[in-house]
Order: structure tokens, then sequence, then C-alpha cells
């Protein structure tokens, strides 16, 4: 039986993830009146740390047949739970404020309603295309070289948390952002060649 040849000290290291953000096409045709232009950068980066993946399951189902009881797939897979990421805000902020403009859209906090219906002149044919979108995290070795990537796709901002700062402690400023999506894609990238057994 071959082994996969491997490091001693190989190790997870948590921050090095990067998740690479398609900004809603709902965010680009909004003027911004703070940056006092749209967002037509797209993609944006942002600096992650943490799990740059949720919980996958395909349950299995009890099945009875002659006096006994086995396992068998469902062959379905539950909805995705909730899926958060941690990031470093950058030193204007910018990236937290993409997002809570995104946030924002699903209900404005002036006007107490959703902007699904005030796109495209006040009509939109299928209110969630426009407001969600795709986003890859990417595993990174200590070269900064992509190993794996996660694409959540048709995913939507469902929640930012409050800023994790204390002057007590040296160190980033850092924020979690969670999301809802409905698939995941997953890719290796680098190191392909796994032995056979």
């Amino acid at each position: 039986m071959s082994t996969m040849n491997q490091a001693v000290l190989n190790r997870a290291r948590k921050d090095k993830f990067l998740f690479v953000l398609d900004i809603p096409n709902a965010l680009k045709n909004i003027e911004d009146p703070v940056l006092q232009s749209s967002y037509t950068a797209d993609p944006i980066e942002f600096t992650i740390v943490g799990s740059p993946v949720p919980k996958i399951s395909v349950p299995s189902k009890e099945v009875p047949f002659g006096g006994q009881t086995y396992h068998v797939s469902s062959l379905t897979r539950p909805t995705y739970g909730p899926f958060s990421v941690k990031f470093l805000l950058d030193n204007g902020y910018q990236n937290y404020w993409i997002l809570w403009n995104w946030l924002n859209l699903f209900n404005d906090n002036t006007t107490s309603t959703s902007q699904l219906t005030q796109v495209n002149n006040g009509y939109v044919s299928n209110p969630m295309s426009d407001f969600t979108s795709n986003f890859t995290i990417y595993t990174l070795d200590e070269f900064n070289n992509k190993l794996m990537s996660f694409t959540y796709t048709q995913a939507f901002i469902t929640g930012l948390s409050e800023f994790d700062f204390s002057y007590q402690e040296p160190g980033e400023i850092s924020c979690s952002a969670s999301f809802a999506f409905n698939q995941l894609q997953v890719q290796l990238m680098k190191n392909v060649n796994i032995p056979s057994c």
C-alpha cells in the first residue's frame, strides 16, 4: 500500500485563506454617495481566518429487509447550513462597507423595506438573481500558491458581526460575515498526483 508524501511538520495554517467575492449586480447599479462611484472593482479579495467550509452531509436512511435493518444512502443532500467567515478589515473599512451595503439591500436601514423591487426602474423579473453572487475561498500554501478552491454559488449575505477589537491587544481588527448559499463546488488545484493503494 502506498502512502502520500507528506511533511512530518505539515500543519494547516488558519490564516492562509483567500476570499474572492464577485460583487452582486444590484450593488453595481448603485452609486455610493460616500465613495462617489459605483462598485466597479470586480472581484474583490478579503483576507480571512478560520475554516473555509461548512459541514457537508449526505445522510443515510434505515431500510428494513429480511428481519434486519440496513443503512443505505438517502441520495439527497439537505440544505447547507449558514456559513460564516471571519475577515480582517482593511484600513479604510471599505470591505466592511461593501458587505454592509449588500446586507442593507435586503432591508434598508432608512425605509425598513427591501430594495429587491427598487432595481431596474422599479421592477425585477427574478428578484434574487441580481442580489445573489458567487464567491470562492482558496487555501494557500506557505508560498501563497492556491491548493484548493471552494466555490459557493447563488450566495447572499445574511449577517455581519460586531467588530472584534481591543486596544489592550495588538493585531488587526476582524469581523464576521454570514452567508446563505445553494451549491458548493470543491476543486483540488495542486498536488493532484495522489498515489493509488
